[in-house]
């Protein structure tokens, strides 16, 4: 008996449930594929009557052999996924074709069946004519990705975004550098009846957009690089605030907490206990001076051919650069004394200080004795005339140079150049004049040639620095000539 729900061909009995060729001019009349193929005729049948084809989904359409057993309702849904969501997106084609068959599946059925199998060899041609060209590559062709490769987002807060209009997904702000630079490209359109001059003409205008594209990226790098977004928004300020509680958090146990000490100020500085807060830096950052600051400002120009951190190496190359000239002038002044060796540099500057301290014990005892006769023997270079010498005016001609020269005294000027240089004495006196070191020095170093070639006859013009006024020259004069490197007569 046969099975119940089962089809089977009028001509061989075969099993035709599966797919199966009914006629549609004679009744009960279905054939197998093979027999149909064949041309068979039974009865009032005929192999030119029109026929209609019962398929049950279930059959395969590469035979048994095939790999994964792929029914034809499958390979249809395939056919339909490729159409509608593209090669390549294999999730999407396999949700499609059915829960049973993963996207691995998908993509390893359509490459070998359809492409590398004999019905890709017979429908894909070798040399495919009029190939579009792909101009996104990333190789650094026109209108590359590579060209403009986005940045990670900054990180600011949505309020800040707001502010700037920026956009963090695309790295992108509401106004850009050069904003009508699509302009030259939106009404673009390439025609196969264009003439070689309007072809070049078109690709001029893709590469002064490329141009622009490039401006545009490189003005973002330079702003990523030196923090111009937080410079802008004021977080740099904010900040430093932040970190000055930390670095004031030191308190010297010389001066006490509140208190000033013989080292300094309210918070006394080099001391071995802390009781402050913050963290105290192994390292701390050089303190960059006034005419270092201008440097920057007139070098500011070349932030732009120079990354942040070739910057600030430029900078601290030049600093070193000031601190070797200081030294080679040092070791030069050692040999002008005949010192040859660094030991005997130690001795010498023993000797010089102890020269220097005798010379200022002396200054003292003449400006007491000055002073205990009611009338002061110099003149206060801060205006003032009369006893105990100068008012209001820092240091007298005649008057005693405190020696202060605790840690922590001279941190307006311990960091400039030249400083090394200078004794206690002239430690003191810079930083009561607040004179750099390297200005000291030359009016120092033209005073002394000036009196020197006045003593050997040779008459010398003053060239003194404009930057030294009358005050200045006499308080440095008045220094020298306590401290014995020019006479009386000649200041």
């Amino acid at each position: 008996m046969a099975d119940l729900g089962k089809k089977y061909c009028v001509n061989c009995l075969a099993d035709v449930t599966n797919l199966r060729l009914r006629c549609t001019d004679c009744p009960d009349i279905e054939l197998c594929p093979e027999c149909f193929s064949a041309g068979a005729e039974i009865g009032l049948h005929r192999r030119w009557h029109s026929y209609q084809q019962v398929d049950g989904g279930r059959f395969s359409l590469w035979g048994p052999e095939a790999e994964g057993g792929w029914t034809s309702r499958e390979e249809q849904s395939l056919l339909d996924a490729i159409e509608q969501y593209g090669f390549g997106n294999w999730e999407d084609m396999a949700a499609h074709v059915g829960a049973s068959r993963t996207p691995q599946e998908v993509m390893e059925h359509y490459v070998t069946m359809y492409i590398h199998g004999n019905l890709g060899k017979a429908c894909i041609p070798d040399n495919i004519p009029n190939r579009v060209t792909d101009h996104t590559c990333p190789s650094g062709g026109p209108l590359s990705p590579s060209l403009t490769t986005p940045l990670p987002p900054l990180d600011i807060s949505l309020a800040e975004q707001q502010q700037l209009g920026y956009m963090p997904l695309r790295d992108d702000y509401e106004i850009e550098y050069d904003q009508d630079a699509e302009k030259l490209i939106s009404g673009l359109s390439v025609n196969y009846d264009d003439e070689d001059v309007e072809i070049e003409m078109k690709r001029a205008h893709v590469d002064m957009y490329v141009r622009k594209l490039r401006e545009r990226q490189r003005r973002k790098n330079i702003a990523r690089d030196y923090n111009l977004v937080p410079a802008f928004l004021g977080r740099d300020k904010k900040d430093k605030e932040k970190e000055k509680p930390g670095m004031l958090g030191v308190v010297g146990t010389a001066g006490g907490v509140g208190g000033v000490g013989p080292g300094g100020g309210a918070i006394g500085l080099g001391s071995t206990t802390a009781a402050g807060s913050g963290p105290v830096p192994s390292t701390p950052k050089r303190k960059i001076t006034k005419e270092e600051k201008d440097q920057r400002s007139r070098l500011r120009g070349l932030c732009q051919f120079m990354a942040h951190r070739e910057f600030e190496d430029f900078f601290e190359n030049m600093h070193k650069e000031r601190v070797l000239r200081a030294k080679v002038r040092e070791l030069q002044r050692y040999r002008r004394n005949g010192i040859t060796r660094l030991d005997e540099s130690a001795e010498y500057e023993a000797a010089r200080h102890k020269r220097e301290k005798r010379k200022e014990n002396k200054s003292v005892v003449t400006s007491k004795r000055g002073s205990g006769g009611g009338l002061g023997s110099g003149i206060g270079l801060g205006g003032g005339a009369g006893g105990g010498g100068g008012i209001a005016g820092g240091l007298g001609v005649g008057g005693v140079i405190k020696e202060e020269g605790k840690d922590g005294e001279f941190a307006a000027i311990e960091n400039l150049t030249g400083f090394e240089l200078l004794s206690d004495r002239e430690k003191v006196l810079c930083n009561s004049l607040n004179l750099s070191p390297a200005r000291y020095l030359t009016v120092k170093t033209i005073i002394i040639k000036d009196h020197l070639q006045k003593r050997q006859g040779i008459p010398a013009k003053s060239r003194l620095p404009s930057y030294l006024d009358k005050v200045l020259k006499k308080r440095i004069l008045t220094f020298l000539t306590e401290s014995g490197w020019i006479s009386r007569d000649a200041s």
